[in-house]
C-alpha cells in the first residue's frame, strides 16, 4: 500500500507539472504577442505605420499560437484583435477584416470591441469601401475613447467621396471638441479644400484665414496666402487680390501680382513685375517669368525683345516646362524674323510665313491674314493657288464659315482652274456643290 501511495502521488505531480509547464507555455507566449504588439506600434503614428515593421509578423505568428493552441482561453479576443490590427498595419486589409469581423461577432463583451469597430473603419476606408467604412466608424463613434478619432476619418472619407456636405457637418462638430492645433489645422486645411472644390469661395475664404491665424510655419503660411490670392481670383475680386499680394516679397506672390495686373489690363506695370522677378531670381519661377513677359511683347509685335525674353527664360530653367516652351517659340520667332526680312523670292517667304502660324502657333486667324497677301501680292506665282486653297481648307474645316468657302471655292475655279488645288477643292467639295464651272 505504501509503494501504490508513493505511485499515484507520483503521478499527481507529474500531472499537475504538465499543467503547470503548459500554463506557462500559453501565459510565454501571450506576453510574447503583446510585446511584439508594442514594439511594432512604436512605428506607428497616427495610426500609419511610418516604416516596415517585423514586430507586426512576430505579433501575428504568436497571436495565431495562441488562437490555435488556446482556442477557449480568456485571452483570444485580445489575440483577434492584436492579429487584426497587424494585419492592418501590413495592408493586408481583406485578413484584418476577417479577424476584427470574428472578434465583433464571437466577443460581443470584449474590452477590444469598440477597437475593432475603429479599426474595421479604418480597414474598409484603405480599401475604398466607403458605406461600410461610414458605417463602423460611427459605430465606433459612440464610444468615448474613439469618438473624435472616429470623427477626423469620417471627414476623409466624406472627403474621398466628394460627400462636402457631410463633411461641412461632421468637421463643425470636431471643432467644438478639444483637439490639439494641429488637428485642427489639419481640419480647417480639409474643410476649406471642400469648400473650395464646391465654389462656395466666401465660405473657404473664410476658412483659410482662420487657418492662417493658426499657422506658424513659414511654408505652411506661404502655401495658405498663395490659396487665399487664388480665392480672390476665382471670385473675380481683384482688387482685394491685388492688396492682398501687395507687400509680398516672395517671387511667386509678385509673379502672381504681375498675372493679375495683365487681367486688370495694367500691361507696363506688369512688364516691370515680370522682369524684376526674371532678373533676381534663377529658378522656375524666374523662368516663367521670363516667359510670360515675351508672350506680351509678342503680342505687341515687338519681335526682336521677345525672342531675347524668351531666350532668358531659357537660360533660367532649360529643362523646366517654361524653358522647353521658350526654346521653341524662340526658334519659331527667329525663323518668323528671317522670313518677313527676305529680299528675295518674296512669294515663297510669305507663304512659309502663313504656314508658320498655322501650323507653329496654331493661329489660323493670322495664318489666313498672310495666306491672303500671297494671292494679293503675286496673283501670278506658284504659291498664290496654294496660298488660297490653304485659306479654303482653313475656312472650311477651322472656321465652318459656308458662305465664305462658297465664295473661296468660286475664286479658286476661277482666277486658277488649271491648277492642282483646283482640282483637288473638286474633289473635296464634290458633295457640297453639284456643279462646278467648266474647264477651259
Amino acid at each position: 500500500m505504501k509503494y501504490k501511495k508513493i505511485f499515484t502521488d507520483s503521478i499527481k505531480i507529474a500531472g499537475l507539472f504538465v499543467v503547470l509547464t503548459a500554463g506557462c507555455a500559453y501565459f510565454n507566449t501571450f506576453y510574447n504577442a503583446q510585446n511584439y504588439y508594442r514594439q511594432g506600434m512604436k512605428s506607428v503614428v497616427n495610426d500609419t505605420l511610418k516604416q516596415d515593421s517585423e514586430f507586426f509578423d512576430k505579433t501575428i505568428e504568436k497571436t495565431t499560437a495562441v488562437i490555435v493552441k488556446y482556442s477557449r482561453s480568456r485571452y483570444v479576443d485580445d489575440a483577434l484583435f492584436m492579429m487584426g490590427a497587424s494585419y492592418y498595419y501590413k495592408g493586408d486589409y481583406s485578413r484584418a477584416l476577417e479577424k476584427l469581423d470574428f472578434l465583433l461577432v464571437n466577443y460581443p463583451e470584449s474590452k477590444f470591441y469598440d477597437d475593432a469597430l475603429y479599426y474595421r473603419g479604418l480597414a474598409y476606408y484603405q480599401q475604398g469601401k466607403f458605406a461600410q467604412a461610414i458605417i463602423s466608424l460611427k459605430e465606433a463613434q459612440l464610444s468615448k475613447q474613439f469618438r473624435v478619432k472616429s470623427l477626423v476619418i469620417l471627414c476623409l472619407v466624406y472627403f474621398k467621396e466628394n460627400n462636402y456636405g457631410a463633411l461641412a457637418d461632421v468637421a463643425r462638430e470636431l471643432l467644438q471638441e478639444r483637439i490639439e492645433t494641429k488637428d485642427r489645422r489639419w481640419l480647417l486645411q480639409l474643410l476649406g479644400n471642400a469648400q473650395f472644390n464646391q465654389k462656395l469661395f466666401s465660405e473657404a475664404l473664410q476658412t483659410f484665414n482662420e487657418l492662417l491665424s493658426v499657422t506658424r510655419v513659414e511654408v505652411d503660411e506661404r502655401q495658405l496666402k498663395l490659396k487665399i490670392a487664388e480665392i480672390y481670383l476665382e471670385m473675380g475680386e481683384y482688387e482685394k487680390c491685388e492688396d492682398f499680394l501687395q507687400g509680398q516679397e516672395d517671387p511667386e506672390f509678385k509673379s502672381m501680382l504681375a498675372d493679375l495686373n495683365v487681367k486688370l489690363g495694367n500691361t507696363m506695370k506688369a512688364r516691370d513685375i515680370y522682369l524684376e522677378v526674371g532678373i533676381n531670381n534663377y529658378t522656375e519661377i524666374a523662368a516663367e517669368a521670363f516667359y510670360k513677359l515675351a508672350e506680351l511683347l509678342r503680342e505687341e509685335d515687338s519681335l526682336e525683345h521677345a525672342i531675347a525674353y524668351y531666350d532668358s527664360s531659357v537660360t533660367r530653367a532649360p529643362m523646366s516646362e517654361y524653358g522647353i516652351t521658350a526654346k521653341k517659340v524662340a526658334d519659331v520667332l527667329r525663323r518668323i524674323d528671317i522670313l518677313t526680312k527676305e529680299t528675295e523670292n518674296i512669294d515663297r517667304a510669305q507663304f512659309l510665313l502663313a504656314e508658320t502660324y498655322f501650323v507653329d502657333f496654331n493661329d489660323p486667324e493670322t495664318a489666313v491674314r498672310e495666306y491672303v497677301k500671297v494671292y494679293e501680292n503675286f496673283p501670278n506665282s506658284d504659291w498664290a493657288p496654294k496660298a488660297l486653297y490653304a485659306q479654303l481648307w482653313i475656312t472650311a474645316h477651322v472656321f465652318k464659315n459656308d458662305s465664305l468657302t462658297d465664295i473661296l471655292i468660286d475664286d479658286l475655279l476661277v482666277s486658277y482652274p488649271s491648277s492642282e488645288y483646283a482640282e483637288s477643292a473638286k474633289n473635296m467639295f464634290s458633295k457640297r456643290r453639284s456643279e462646278f464651272p467648266p474647264e477651259d
